[in-house]
């Protein structure tokens, strides 16, 4: 079977014919993958700027974003069956489990030794088939497969509103996301279906494609940092556009970062104290964001989640892990096709 397979020991990104997954677990799920997506995580991994843990696998199959379609279930399956569509979450818990993943929510982690499909010491999807538990995967609609790719990082903005929603300590509805990346821009639609007045702040020209997309779902665009606002998400991966922002937070204002690195800066705590603010950090998701983000899928524009994929055939991997630009927010290789 086609796989794409990062080998850490040869820093090496190579295709590789490896043998099809079987189920071994009555609880197991055997599926066809159909698209899988590239996110800056995938592309930190290819240019091995993210090394693996000292106790990890040093030969993975890339990939973590997923959409597929499932053609065998164990005895014990009771939720799916075949023709169903599925997409995999990404975090496996930590064994023995500590109390976060011993309750399901191994996106909290406390011990730090989980595991991640295509990331961290697993297979990823980069791939034509693969077995998941049950548990691990989540169906959706027929209706939303044709943008179903889209709803692992849509759960990841699913489960920052939830934790912005419960430290928040005013009813003020003025919100900034900063960067228009898929992130960005479902960040931004979600909180616009929540009802926020939502401003995404980027540097690309009015007259981008990514803009145009924004504009379709209602969302304000500018390429000014000014003004107040009651919430502030930072999707661009700027460390420096954080502390340019920390600047505009209101008072009881929440500050959520989902992608800064390292950087060196002044920070006001002053500020923060005298004006009772929150500043918060998420990554990952759990299994009801997931579910959360199928829920909202519906409610969100079609045209606008249609419009955010570029597909790409099987064999242009290391064109798109190695940066290929694109007008598209959203990078999507496409291993099986019956969608298009």
């Amino acid at each position: 079977m086609r796989s794409v397979v990062l080998d850490f020991a040869e820093r090496r990104l190579v295709e590789d014919d490896l043998p099809e997954p079987v189920i071994s677990s009555p609880f197991a799920v055997r599926f066809r993958v159909h698209e899988v997506g590239v996110c800056g995580t995938d592309r930190e991994l290819a240019a091995f700027r993210m090394r693996p843990r000292e106790r990890d696998a040093q030969r993975i199959i890339i990939g973590h974003e997923a959409l597929g379609r499932v053609v065998e279930c164990g005895p014990g399956v009771n939720t799916l069956s075949p023709g169903d569509w599925v997409v995999p979450t990404i975090r496996r818990g930590c064994r023995p489990a500590c109390s976060a993943c011993a309750r399901g929510r191994s996106d909290l982690c406390l011990s730090g030794a989980y595991s991640e499909r295509g990331i961290f010491n697993l297979d990823g999807y980069f791939t034509e088939f693969a077995v998941d538990d049950e548990a691990d995967l989540v169906r959706i609609p027929e209706a939303l497969a044709p943008y179903g790719v889209l709803l692992e990082p849509l759960s990841v903005v699913e489960k920052s509103v939830r934790r912005i929603e419960r430290v928040r300590q005013s009813d003020g509805r003025s919100a900034l996301v900063l960067g228009l990346g898929p992130v960005g821009i479902l960040m931004a639609m979600i909180l616009r279906l929540r009802g926020y007045e939502v401003t995404l702040y980027s540097r690309e020209p009015e007259d981008h494609p990514r803009v145009e997309i924004l504009r379709a779902t209602g969302v304000g665009y500018t390429r000014s940092l000014d003004s107040r606002y009651d919430l502030i998400v930072e999707a661009a991966g700027s460390a420096e556009l954080v502390f340019a922002a920390l600047k505009l937070l209101g008072p009881c204002g929440v500050f959520l970062t989902l992608g800064a690195q390292r950087t060196t800066g002044e920070f006001s705590f002053i500020d923060m104290i005298v004006g009772n603010q929150t500043l918060v950090g998420a990554v990952n998701a759990s299994r009801g964001a997931f579910e959360a983000g199928v829920r909202d899928m519906a409610a969100l524009p079609e045209r606008a989640l249609r419009k955010m994929i570029r597909r790409f055939s099987f064999s242009d991997y290391s064109q798109t892990l190695g940066g290929l630009p694109s007008a598209e927010p959203k990078i999507v290789h496409v291993i099986a096709d019956s969608l298009h």
